[in-house]
């Protein structure tokens, strides 16, 4: 038995623990640690992955008497360090072996003592290894690592930060000679790439079998209350009866941990079962919430304060928070990979069934059933690694200049070839990097015998540094509605950069917005009933459907199409909706699925039907608008899902098909297409912030964005951004194979006339868990008249200077006359300017005022001047946000004939300041 194994003392502790037999990774997977292999151990959560890899590795530094710091705990999120801490830190004290974390979070008085009396097991992240390194008491430390263990491999490695820790572990390889490299994993889609990743001898343990998954997909039907409910929550009878499940669901289990794809998802849902039931113990978790909140709710819940947590992707990983007997993922998880690492968060100890739900319906229920079932298989995903990205290596380059003196470009190209994302990277390439890095001034280049060779200076530690973290510094914008003149949400830096655009369309807060300008961090935007057009303000966030899933959709349809499903664990009322969909398409239009392409037409929409998935669809869509385009000389607007290509343009549905059949050249055309393009631009900016091109702290919109690209093209920060762009959104490899389909004649395309109903779910279906009532023209005025009525201004008589009253304008009469002196001159201001009755006081009282004092009371003259001749009317025109005297005298001046017109014209004032607001600065 693997216990056997261990030293007396280990065997001990184990029993005082009450662990009575390993379990299945701990029996094949603690041997060979103990042998010294390097291991990739594949495990369910819950059953002791991180004990598989302490225990062996305590014991060894406990018998030989390793010196401090003899091994290192890397794992991908900071909060699972004090949870590692806490459960690995009594094994530690009774083997008298320190233990300690150590991240961005650790005070400088501990990081202090970690210089001088290091501790045999340091728990870290990536970043921290990287700041770490160029230490020089810590480095010195670092040379007595032994072991290394990496927790949640399979997160790290398809992101670059997963390429920054393959570099670290070569640098620290530098330092510490050979170690042994342990992974753990619960989810892998690629062992043997994961196994390459962390070294060439890992040997791949695979403990899997012990581990069973209870999940179903369920799709409630409306009842006859759900219909009641549904109007008072002011939400489709659908959307309530999945609100209602949820409810039950969590009210008949004892701890339920519910998934979304989406922050506002996750919100929207929240507050529903708030509505639902003031009493139900419940609350959101997600990254955008603040570190305190979610570690509060991570305590009340595990403290079983709270029957549920609705949470996004910020829960998937280990860390322990409670006893949970079931997971919902509240419509599909898009993923089977994730849908596997959420439902692992329920039956979490050793032996317990994990039970899951997807709570799905309509349309979704289609991937939820495709997921649930490769799921049940153990069907999953394939892993992307970033191969050789030069934002990334620059900065380790960089860092190991900073660690030695002088560093010849063979030892660097030498240690860099060992990493695996850069096991192809050429010498040429090497050397294109290092000059780049000189222009940029971060590395000196000099001649010599031993060839090329970098020094370091002062400004590449502060280059170094601010780039620690590859994590990509995303800003919040607010959104401003001039109607209330309110925020009513936020937006990412991402998504303005790439839809930010004057005019674009876009869905927040349950309701379409159409952008009037964006300006300082803030997005002044008008209400519009266009859904069509719009884009979701949380498509960042959504998970890519790969191509295989929806590869098998189109499978799925097509059997149901024939009067088979089998091989689904669905209920009989998630069958009965997906057969009832099918039937009711395939009545007008022929059923898109794997091997048949529909195009159809829909005001000035083509729809494009492709089982391909996210990232096919988003490639085949930018070729096929760069190429419409081209042949129309318009703009041509592009809506994907994993379903469908959704084109608003001057084209043809004929004009479509003609460019999948046609044989042309897909990787020029995109690559000029997406060069242009504005995700390309803000891309851009992410990698040239990790080149150190652009300050990390600088606003998109305040530079010259297309200057700086032009300036910088077929440099490494231009093709990186490429590079990255076409691993991230593009799957160039499927959608050539779809192409060539298609001109084999394997796949057909037809085009039919009309909507049908998988068009229309294309259209809407992704706002309809969110979406508010539609608010009628006549309310969004109203609600813009009452603003304004509301609007509080600041009265002054400009005669004698010692009447000022800050009232509502509905207050206001209707000609503003002094109560001290009876004139009528009578300004109307910002109720902030507080200093305006000292500078009228001191106009009457005829003291010097100076320039800044004088300009601002020529304002206030001027605004008198226009209430004693309008009265009322110019209160409430100047009330108006950026509405100053002269743009109020315009607007005046047009005598409206009703107060509706004066209103109109007002509202038609305020989107002209917020549109040109940015130019008056």
């Amino acid at each position: 038995m693997a216990f056997e194994l261990f030293s007396p003392e280990l065997q001990k502790l184990i029993k005082e623990k009450g662990f009575l037999e390993p379990t299945l990774p701990q029996k094949i997977g603690m041997p060979e640690i103990l042998n010294g292999k390097d291991v990739l151990i594949i495990a369910p959560t819950g059953s002791g992955k991180t004990e598989v890899a302490c225990l062996p590795l305590f014991d060894k530094i406990h018998k030989n008497k390793d010196k401090p710091i003899s091994m290192l705990y890397i794992n991908p999120l900071r909060s699972l360090s004090r949870d590692l801490l806490d459960r690995l830190v009594w094994w530690a004290d009774k083997l008298d072996l320190d233990i300690a974390v150590r991240h961005g979070d650790v005070s400088q008085k501990e990081r202090a003592i970690q210089r001088e009396m290091p501790p045999h097991i340091l728990i870290t992240t990536p970043e921290t290894l990287g700041a770490i390194l160029t230490g020089k008491k810590m480095r010195e430390h670092l040379k007595n690592v032994k072991y290394v263990v990496i927790d949640e491999i399979h997160e790290l490695i398809t992101s670059k930060r997963g390429i920054q820790l393959s570099l670290l572990l070569e640098r620290l390889r530098e330092v510490a000679g050979d170690f042994q490299r342990i992974g753990l994993s619960a989810t892998v889609g690629s062992p043997q790439t994961v196994a390459d990743f962390l070294g060439d001898k890992t040997k791949i343990i695979r403990a899997e079998l012990e581990k069973k998954y209870d999940i179903r997909v369920e799709n409630p039907k409306p009842k006859s209350k759900d219909r009641i409910i549904a109007d008072d929550l002011a939400i489709g009878p659908e959307t309530t009866a999945r609100l209602r499940k949820l409810y039950e669901l969590i009210n008949s289990h004892k701890s339920v941990l519910v998934f979304t794809n989406t922050r506002e998802t996750a919100e929207v849902l929240s507050s529903r079962l708030r509505q639902f039931d003031r009493e139900l113990k419940q609350t959101v978790h997600h990254g955008s919430l603040s570190k305190e909140k979610r570690i509060k709710s991570e305590q009340e819940f595990k403290k079983e304060l709270l029957k549920s947590l609705i949470a996004t992707s910020s829960l998937e990983l280990g860390i322990d928070i409670g006893s949970i007997d079931l997971v919902v993922q509240y419509l599909s998880p898009r993923q089977v990979t994730r849908l596997i690492q959420r439902t692992g968060r329920s039956g979490h100890r050793v032996g317990e069934v994990s039970k899951g739900i997807i709570i799905s319906g309509e349309e979704d229920l289609f991937e939820a059933s495709v997921i649930a079932r490769r799921a049940s298989k153990k069907e999953l995903e394939e892993i992307k690694v970033h191969e050789k990205a030069m934002d990334v290596l620059a900065a380790q380059v960089v860092g190991l200049c900073i660690e030695n003196y002088e560093i010849s470009d063979e030892k660097i190209y030498r240690i860099i070839k060992r990493a695996y994302p850069y096991r192809d990277l050429e010498k040429k390439e090497i050397i294109k990097l290092l000059k780049f890095l000189s222009d940029l001034r971060l590395i000196y280049l000099n001649e010599g015998p031993a060839g090329l060779k970098a020094r370091r200076r002062l400004r590449s530690w502060n280059y170094y540094f601010d780039n620690l973290s590859t994590i990509p510094d995303s800003r919040q914008y607010k959104v401003i509605s001039v109607i209330e003149n309110e925020p009513i949400g936020n937006l990412d830096e991402g998504f303005v950069a790439e839809h930010g655009s004057p005019g674009e369309k876009f869905v927040v807060s349950g309701r379409a917005w159409r952008i009037i300008q964006v300006d300082a961090q803030k997005v002044f935007v008008e209400p519009v009933e266009d859904i069509e057009s719009a884009i979701p303000a949380w498509e960042g966030e959504l998970i890519p459907v790969p191509f295989e899933i929806a590869q098998e959709i189109g499978r799925l349809r097509r059997s149901i199409n024939n009067g088979k499903l089998e091989g689904f664990n669905v209920s009989s009322a998630a069958e009965e909706e997906m057969s009832q969909l099918i039937k009711k398409h395939s009545s007008s239009h022929i059923v898109p699925d794997d091997v048949h392409f529909l195009i159809e037409n829909y005001k000035d929409f083509i729809i494009l039907h492709s089982c391909s998935g996210s990232l096919v669809n988003d490639t085949l869509g930018r070729y096929i608008a760069a190429l419409l385009s081209e042949k129309t000389g318009m703009a041509v607007n592009l809506k994907i899902d994993p379903y469908r290509i959704m084109i608003q343009s001057s084209a043809k549905a004929s004009d479509v098909k003609e460019i999948l059949v046609k044989d042309e050249n897909i990787d020029e055309t995109l690559k000029e297409a997406i060069s242009r393009s504005s995700l390309f631009k803000y891309r851009f900016l992410q990698v040239a912030r990790r080149f150190g091109i652009i300050s990390r702290n600088v606003d998109y919109d305040r530079i010259n964005l297309n200057k700086i690209v032009s300036q910088y093209e077929n440099t490494p920060c231009y093709e990186e951004t490429l590079r990255e762009v076409f691993l991230d959104k593009m799957d160039l490899r499927n959608t050539k194979l779809i192409l060539e389909k298609i001109r084999k004649g394997k796949i057909k395309v037809e085009i039919q006339e009309g909507l049908s109903i998988l068009g229309e779910l294309g259209l809407v279906h992704q706002f309809k868990e969110i979406m508010k009532p539609r608010m009628p023209e006549k309310e969004i005025f109203l609600t813009f008249k009452r603003r304004l009525l509301r609007t509080r201004v600041r009265l002054i008589c400009v005669n004698c200077g010692d009447y000022s009253l800050v009232k509502a304008v509905r207050e206001v009469e209707e000609q503003p006359e002094c109560p001290k002196c009876t004139s009528r001159l009578i300004a109307a201001i910002s109720k902030r300017n507080v200093d305006a009755v000292n500078i009228v006081k001191k106009k009457i009282k005829k003291k010097e005022l100076t320039e800044e004092e004088m300009k601002k009371f020529l304002t206030i003259r001027r605004s008198a001047d226009l209430v004693i001749v309008y009265g009322k009317k110019a209160v409430v025109t100047l009330a108006g946000h950026g509405i100053g005297p002269q743009t109020a005298a315009y607007v005046l001046a047009k005598m409206q004939p009703t107060k509706e017109k004066l209103f109109q014209d007002i509202l038609h004032a305020e989107k002209e300041f917020a549109r040109t607001k940015k130019y008056w600065k």
